[in-house]
Formats: structure tokens, C-alpha cells, sequence
């Protein structure tokens, strides 16, 4: 009877043991969302009557089309190098 209790204490002594050297470690992921300002990609509302368009007018909507073209890239560009800077943030805290 003694052997059995003495085998009952050492095979809980040693399961106590094993539990507390465990470490438990966890990674926090971190999203980092771009402002609303930063999504700027100007449309044109309305587009002239392609039946009555003049050559002048094709050329201003071309103009404007282009210019709406421009700041939506430069915004896309932006987001992106935001991005990158806070994907290297997050790898230097990691």
C-alpha cells in the first residue's frame, strides 16, 4: 500500500512540474487602417451628351479626366507608403 501512494505522489509531483515550466507566448497582430482622406479618387458626376459634343468640350473632359486620374494615383501611392511604414512599425516591435 505504501508503494502505491508513493508512486501516486511522484506521478502527481511530476505532472505540477511539467505544467509550470510552460511558457505560453502570443503574437498581437495590429491593423492599421488609412485615414478616409487618404481614399481621394474624384469621378465625373455627370458626362455630356456624346450626340452634341463639341471638340472643345472633348478636350475639357479629357483635361478633367486626366486631372481625376492624377489624384487618384498620387492617393493610391500614398495609401500604399503608408502602408509600408506600418507594415515595417509592426515588424520592428515584433
Amino acid at each position: 500500500m505504501k508503494k502505491l501512494l508513493l508512486i501516486g505522489a511522484l506521478a502527481l509531483g511530476g505532472c505540477a512540474h511539467s505544467m509550470g515550466t510552460e511558457v505560453i507566448t502570443s503574437k498581437e497582430q495590429v491593423v492599421i487602417l488609412p485615414t478616409e482622406n487618404m481614399y481621394n479618387c474624384p469621378v465625373i458626376s455627370s458626362y455630356p451628351n456624346p450626340k452634341t459634343l463639341t471638340d472643345i468640350e472633348t478636350a475639357q473632359l479629357i483635361v478633367q479626366l486626366d486631372k481625376y486620374n492624377k489624384i487618384c494615383k498620387n492617393s493610391i501611392e500614398s495609401i500604399k507608403r503608408y502602408l509600408s511604414e506600418a507594415k515595417k512599425t509592426v515588424e520592428k516591435k515584433s
